[in-house]
């Protein structure tokens, strides 16, 4: 098991309370991985405080952490704990938070050394990320090698 932070005020809204309705934030965290196509049968979410849990069975790790990421980044989260198993084991993601004032390109060339590695991230980071201008300051961003 591990745990991934994340920026509390960062990323897609829920209508239910973290703290408040855990069942209800659970649902539509659930709701929001159909929404990104990232869903599985066997994925189960729970929400603990500001704390998401997940558990499952993933195909693939990329699967996996779009997964984690998609749970994360959610406004009121800082927290996911990660119990999937992608058959991968062994693989850790390489995850970076948006800085204040960066850009894709900057991110591109913290993650690999290359400013023209924004296709590169907007790839990796599909669906929950379409576009350079949906880069906001705390979102965590997957950058596989």
């Amino acid at each position: 098991m591990t745990r991934y932070t994340f920026t509390r005020d960062a990323g897609h809204r829920l209508d239910a309370c973290l703290s408040g309705e855990p069942d209800r934030a659970a649902a539509q965290l659930k709701e929001r991985l159909e929404e990104l196509e990232l869903t599985h049968d066997h994925f189960q979410v729970s929400v603990e405080e500001s704390r998401v849990v997940v558990a499952g069975d993933s195909a693939v790790q990329e699967q996996k952490e779009k997964i984690l990421l998609a749970l994360g980044n959610v406004a009121g989260v800082t927290e996911v704990e990660d119990r999937v198993t992608a058959g991968q084991e062994g693989i850790f993601p390489r995850f970076f938070t948006v800085r204040e004032g960066e850009t894709l390109r900057d991110m591109a060339v913290r993650a690999y050394n290359d400013p023209e590695a924004v296709n590169r991230l907007l790839i990796a980071n599909r669906p929950a990320v379409t576009a350079a201008e949906e880069i906001t300051p705390g979102l965590v961003l997957r950058a596989p090698a």
